[in-house]
């Protein structure tokens, strides 16, 4: 979805509200989308500059990374960025390396002064993605030697002394213990 954003860059527009809804790729080969992202984006002007603040919403397909179950979680995220018109000798690299100041953090827009909202709501999106997704808080996850799924249970590999004494070493083996479970 492009949007123009050329009379709010001019002064001829104070404010302009943008609904978003559209079904996106997903952004990880783990990760489906399972409803369309919507949410409600406000473009403010800004000085020389254009803001863009709101909220998104999604519900995701998540893989566990515990257990490697398959888990829906709706996802809430806000999205914010900042506008302006590329200035004569943008992008050009600087002979002196120079600290960056707040105008380094402003998308430039093209000639046709539009913006993509799709895109910046993906990005958004992929930022806003657990990096560790679990299906529930305590998860116990796999078994490392034979792979049974522990939330279901101790496995027959691991008897529940093992279990506990390697629980209480924080994992390490216990003495006298043949097995291994780091």
């Amino acid at each position: 979805m492009r949007i123009s954003i050329g009379e709010l860059l001019a002064g001829r527009r104070t404010a302009q509200r943008v609904v978003f809804c559209e079904h996106l790729e997903p952004p990880a080969e783990d990760v489906i989308l399972l409803q369309p992202v919507e949410g409600e984006l406000l473009l403010t002007r800004a000085g020389r500059a254009v803001m863009m603040t709101g909220r998104a919403h999604t519900v995701l397909g998540l893989l566990c990374g515990a257990c490697l179950v398959r888990f829906e979680q709706p996802l809430d995220f806000p999205v914010a960025e900042e506008f302006g018109r590329a200035t004569a000798g943008a992008g050009e690299p600087s002979r002196v390396a120079a600290e960056l100041d707040a105008e380094d953090f402003v998308v430039k827009v093209g000639h046709d002064e539009s913006i993509d909202l799709t895109d910046i709501v993906r990005q958004h999106l992929i930022l806003a993605l657990p990096i560790s997704p679990r299906c529930r808080e305590g998860c116990a996850g796999l078994c490392p030697e034979c792979g049974a799924d522990l939330n279901a249970g101790p496995c027959a590999c691991r008897p529940a002394s093992d279990v506990s004494s390697a629980d209480a070493s924080g994992g390490r083996r216990a003495e006298g213990s043949e097995r291994s479970w780091v």
